[in-house]
């Protein structure tokens, strides 16, 4: 595993001239806005002022006469774009090459140089001589010793090929944003509308299609060699410090192994009917799933349905026969696989509210198909059921699921086809290898799942679809990762409840009415049956996760688009709006700052500014003067610092190290003053320190219940000296000559009776609000805390002197 002190990126100078050079691109736009643009006053005060730009190299270019200012300026800045857009294309083009080369070159000489030259040592010299641990020590210390120091250095390699993947996808990344920040910037400083047509040309570019799939599903073939290399040394080394007794191997027997490893590789993996998981989920940016999924394939291959680990291998070695089996071609494989699912709720949300309440027993219903879905009818659609269990119950959570034809699956969920009219259609006995026990149990559930639904009423509510990448042993269920990435959900919801066919709600109808809602982040789920190990935890670190607590597809789309149907949400649905509106920061700072010259609509930009991206505390339209130069100086500082640093760091907080010049890695301009340096810093600083600093946690019930044991605590105490008020009434009441003694320390009771439950009402107020705000703090210093340690010593204090002065006054008289 790459230590954590190594996965700070690093790249040469060469790499760093191969990315956009904003700074040169920023410099023209500006000249040009000073030259040519609606505020050139404003823009050239704003330069002379600051003494930035010395040259540009535009005006050298040849441009036709009957050109207009604006057509001028557009055409130089495209040009300067597309030669930016070359650079970037070439580069990426060039390093997605050497990186496929040095893979495939890496993955074959790990099996050519270890795994079969150690395979075929230890087989042949326990097949001709009888061997002792004396004479095997001293035969194969030096031979073992070369070949662990040749797999050490394989690791090496294949760990600065995972930066180097990391990086080209940051790469692309970090060009892709500052290319389109850019033209915004133009648009802005120009007034024109070059962003438009620039972000179609953009998306057609040749290094925004780069595969990065292809690489990773590589590397995963590389380190899975590489861990089998690992298992024979590691077996020779056992056998090399005497930890294992070294028996004679038949020929026949190690025939019989190698011919059950062999159908071991040719198994294409089936999901089983019936899960038992222990899923964690994560959100994950998107900038960080590359790095996410490096980590995993360190340790876990890819699960590609519908392809066997010897087809895979073919990847590495397309001259290799696999007997029964084509060459997997490079071009067509993908890592990622389609995934639909159509939740079915009721009016009344009911399933909705039992998983969110986590009711023992609660159940949720969905179709899913994999894949892509033109409406056929015997397009295999499956109907699965997820059950939750309480830990008390000693149960698993478990999902349980059958298929049937598309064909079947309206008249399934109206009722008009029952499972008996299914089973004489042939529909549960048409898979293979099917035991008779697993066809029981899929008409059992189809009769369970077919009855809830009827008499629930329940209708296609959500849909959510995504791509999934899997990572998990093709022989077992141990161990299984996986990364959903571009959700997107859709309202099914229809009044009337598809009373006709189609079962669910067309794609070209959604698209057409522009009704997908898309997640902003990756979905990272692990799935283990025993303890996390410890280098999740370190790939989680790296990838910057952020865990949500029992986090939902159904409940999160659920909340988003029916809104208006449900009344208690989930505990992430606040942290996921906070948390977005930062991120937008990636998209929208620039379009959401264009400037105007009436005051009230300088207004709403700053409101706006300070509501989305509070992070940008120092970077306001602040001063004394509050001309239109000033303003637009302020302006202009925004823009430039909120991207110009995308090199430095990327928009999750990933930190990168980049040997550049002194003069490159400084702030935008070297002559800058120390106010607008410290400000650009402390602007990285803030954005990225809101953005580790937000942690989705479960709300603990046992919070709220301590709070209302304080509110009860405080209401106990009122009613005790109430009741001494009470019974200090009734005896005084007796003797006249303390009547208005009596009388005056009772009505010094009432007050302090009072207050004490109005205390006890703002302290469980705040509480509650801290607690659902996460902020409950665990600290010493008591101005941190939300209790109030000293507050039953104020009202004890209290009472006290209310008796002591009772009981003077009575000694008195």
């Amino acid at each position: 595993m790459i230590p954590s002190k190594d996965y700070v990126f690093k790249t040469s100078d060469n790499v760093i001239n191969y990315y956009v050079d904003t700074k040169r691109i920023c410099e023209i736009i500006l000249r040009l806005a000073s030259q040519y643009g609606p505020n050139k006053k404003a823009v050239s005060t704003y330069i002379e002022k600051n003494g930035y730009i010395t040259s540009v190299g535009f005006s050298e270019r040849q441009l036709p006469d009957i050109l207009s200012e604006s057509i001028a300026c557009d055409y130089i800045f495209r040009e300067l774009l597309n030669e930016e857009i070359d650079k970037v294309n070439k580069f990426t083009a060039t390093k997605h090459e050497e990186i496929y080369r040095e893979i495939m070159k890496i993955g074959k000489q790990i099996r050519s140089e270890i795994s079969i030259p150690l395979c075929e040592y230890l087989k042949e010299y326990k097949r001709r001589q009888k061997i002792t641990n004396e004479n095997f020590n001293k035969l194969n210390y030096g031979y073992l010793m070369n070949n662990i120091k040749l797999l050490n250095e394989f690791e090496l390699s294949l760990n600065n090929l995972s930066n180097e993947i990391i990086h080209l996808d940051f790469y692309i990344r970090t060009n892709f944003k500052i290319l389109t920040r850019l033209c915004r910037f133009f648009d802005i400083m120009l007034q024109t509308s070059t962003s438009v047509w620039f972000q179609t040309h953009l998306t057609k570019e040749p290094f925004v299609d780069i595969n990065i799939d292809i690489l990773l599903i590589l590397l995963s073939l590389s380190w899975t060699r590489y861990r089998d290399a690992e298992k024979v040394i590691l077996e020779l080394k056992e056998l090399s410090e005497n930890k294992i007794n070294i028996e004679i191997m038949l020929e026949i027997d190690t025939e019989n192994e190698n011919d059950n490893n062999n159908n071991n590789n040719k198994k294409i993996w089936k999901p089983p009917e019936t899960f038992l998981r222990n899923t964690t989920k994560y959100w994950v940016h998107p900038n960080n799933v590359v790095s996410a999924k490096v980590g995993i394939i360190r340790y876990v291959p890819y699960l590609i349905f519908g392809i066997s680990n010897s087809e895979l291998e073919t990847l590495l070695d397309p001259y290799m026969c696999v007997e029964g089996h084509n060459v997997v071609d490079p071009k067509t494989i993908e890592e990622s696989q389609a995934i639909t699912s159509v939740y079915l709720d009721n009016m009344n949300a009911e399933c909705y509210y039992n998983r969110i309440s986590r009711f023992e027993d609660a159940q949720l219903f969905r179709l899913r198909w994999y894949g892509s879905n033109s409406g056929s009818k015997e397009k295999e659609i499956f109907m699965e059921r997820k059950t939750h269990h309480e830990s008390w119950t000693g149960e698993k959570s478990a999902k349980e699921r059958f298929s049937l034809p598309q064909k079947y699956v309206f008249g399934y969920l109206k009722g008009k086809f029952n499972v008996d009219s299914l089973i004489k259609e042939g529909i549960f006995h048409t898979r293979k290898n099917q035991e008779k026990e697993n066809v029981e149990k899929s008409i059992n559930l189809a009769k369970e799942i077919q009855n809830y639904i009827i008499n629930n009423k329940l209708q296609p509510f959500v849909r959510t679809s995504y791509l999934r990448a899997a990572f998990q042993n093709q022989d077992n269920n141990q161990v299984r990762f996986s990364i959903d990435t571009n959700l997107c959900m859709v309202n099914e919801y229809i009044s009337d409840g598809h009373q006709n066919e189609p079962w669910c709600r067309l794609a070209e109808e959604v698209l057409s009415k522009n009704e997908v809602t898309r997640f902003p982040f990756a979905i990272l789920e692990v799935k283990l049956q025993s303890e996390q190990p410890i280098w999740v935890s370190e790939m989680l670190k790296r990838c910057n996760a952020t865990l949500v607590y029992k986090f939902s597809k159904f409940q999160h789309g659920m909340a988003i688009l029916h809104e208006d149907k449900v009344s208690i949400f989930p505990h992430w649905i606040e942290d996921f709006h906070q948390i977005n509106d930062v991120d937008i920061l990636s998209s929208a700072s620039i379009s959401e700052l264009s400037y105007t010259k009436s005051n009230d609509d300088e207004d709403d930009v700053i409101n706006n500014f300070q509501r989305k991206k509070q992070v940008l505390t120092n970077l306001q339209f602040q001063g004394e003067n509050n001309d239109e130069d000033n303003r637009i100086s302020k302006l202009i500082d925004i823009l430039l610092n909120s991207y110009l640093n995308l090199t430095n760091f990327d928009l999750n907080g990933l930190k990168l190290e980049l040997n550049r010049n002194m003069n490159h890695s400084q702030s935008f301009y070297s002559n800058n003053n120390n106010n607008n340096n410290g400000s650009n810093n402390e602007f990285m600083d803030q954005y990225i320190n809101s953005i580790h600093s937000k942690k989705i946690n479960k709300l603990d019930p046992k919070s709220l219940f301590a709070a209302e044991r304080v509110m009860l605590y405080w209401v106990r105490k009122t009613i005790y000296i109430s009741t001494f008020v009470i019974l200090l009434i009734s005896k005084t009441k007796k003797n006249i000559h303390i009547t208005r003694i009596s009388t005056f320390i009772e009505l010094s009771f009432i007050p302090m009776i009072i207050t004490t439950l109005i205390f006890g009402l703002i302290v469980y107020i705040k509480r509650i609000n801290s607690i659902e705000r996460r902020m409950v703090k665990s600290l010493e210093n008591e101005k941190e805390r939300i209790d109030y340690p000293k507050s039953s010593l104020y009202i004890f204090t209290t009472s006290c002197l209310i008796l002591a002065f009772s009981l003077i006054l009575n000694i008195i008289n």
